[in-house]
């Protein structure tokens, strides 16, 4: 492998680590715009959530934040690990990493509300990696 390879390489890592946290900070922010960002059009969301069915395309995840967030008076946090890549070739990624969500109510205590692990193909488009598909596998 050549020096301009492990380069490349050691900046998509970069890009796709620092998408798990673009991800989770725009979550926790209900930051629509970013949210977008970090996205295919055409993604694939797989929720681990029971009764929650699959979603395809960008606006359908926003809706499902929205819905979420409408009139309740908590806040989210969203903590991933690293992503562990399993696979990097040009434009195409396959990584997975594990995840926790607290909630927080007005005045009280944080608290694990969700746990368990995202399995992700990336890719890159025009120069930014973006999640192509991602399923959601919850803890029970």
């Amino acid at each position: 492998m050549t020096a301009a390879a492990d380069d490349t390489e050691l900046r998509d890592r970069l890009a796709i680590d620092d998408l798990y946290t673009q991800y989770a900070f725009a979550l926790d922010e209900v930051n629509l715009e970013m949210l977008a960002a970090c996205f295919a059009p055409e993604v694939e969301f797989v929720p681990g959530a029971p009764g929650v069915p699959p979603r395809t395309g960008i606006k359908a995840n926003q809706d499902r934040l929205v819905e979420r967030h409408r009139e309740k008076a908590f806040r989210e946090r969203h903590m991933t690990n690293p992503p562990l890549i399993r696979t990097l070739s040009g434009d195409r990624a396959e990584a997975v990493c594990e995840y926790v969500i607290f909630q927080v109510d007005s005045g009280a205590p944080p608290r694990l509300v969700s746990m368990g692990r995202y399995e992700d193909s990336l890719e890159k488009r025009n120069g930014r990696w973006v999640f192509a598909r991602r399923r959601s596998f919850r803890d029970q």
